[in-house]
């Protein structure tokens, strides 16, 4: 029996789209190479996962494209997830997972032109990741992308909240000016009917 893991977690997230932020900031759950194959409309996987789960062989294929479009391709991902699966996973795995999901993405497949668009990202991770010698360059330069962004963001941070501050205190200053004069109008038309 294969793991499901993956198609229950993109069935609580097509149930609950809320919980999709902090699923997208954990691993990616162990069956996605399962959900794949039912968002790719394998019958028999997508057969013995409905009997499985109690679902709708519809309900699971639209779970497992909503698991795609937001987990996997979401714009944080990096190459390993885009396709799937994490840094242990072989280049058979990474191959079947590419193929699956350029036969998902593909506008001739489910006749949805934006799903289409993400087949580009698909392409770029497996040109990242398809040879040992280009994992071995992504994975160094995504190694000193990690040591040196914190202190960039942190730098950035710094040098961008003071004009934050300053153009907030400038644009509240304008809009209380602004109001006043409309303040004194009001009171002095309300004036007028007083007397």
């Amino acid at each position: 029996m294969q793991d499901l893991t993956a198609l229950r977690v993109a069935i609580d997230i097509l149930q609950v789209p809320s919980r999709m932020h902090a699923t997208r900031s954990k691993p990616l759950p162990d069956g996605v190479g399962l959900l794949l194959f039912v968002a790719a409309g394998d019958e028999g996987v997508t057969t013995n996962a409905a009997r499985t789960t109690g679902r709708s062989p519809e309900f699971l294929l639209e779970a497992a494209q909503f698991f795609i479009e937001q987990i996997l391709l979401s714009p944080a991902s990096d190459s390993y997830r885009i396709l799937g699966a994490d840094r242990t996973a072989t280049s058979i795995e990474l191959r079947r997972n590419m193929a699956l999901l350029l036969k998902i993405l593909h506008p001739d497949h489910y006749q949805n032109v934006q799903r289409s668009i993400f087949a580009g990202r698909v392409t770029e991770a497996w040109n990242n990741l398809k040879t040992l010698e280009r994992r071995s360059t992504y994975d160094a330069g995504r190694h000193a992308y990690a040591a040196e962004e914190p202190s960039r963001l942190s730098a950035n941070r710094a040098s961008q909240w003071p004009q934050a501050v300053v153009r907030h205190s400038q644009a509240n200053s304008r809009t209380a000016r602004r109001r006043r004069p409309l303040r004194h109008a009001l009171l002095d038309f309300l004036a007028h009917f007083r007397t």
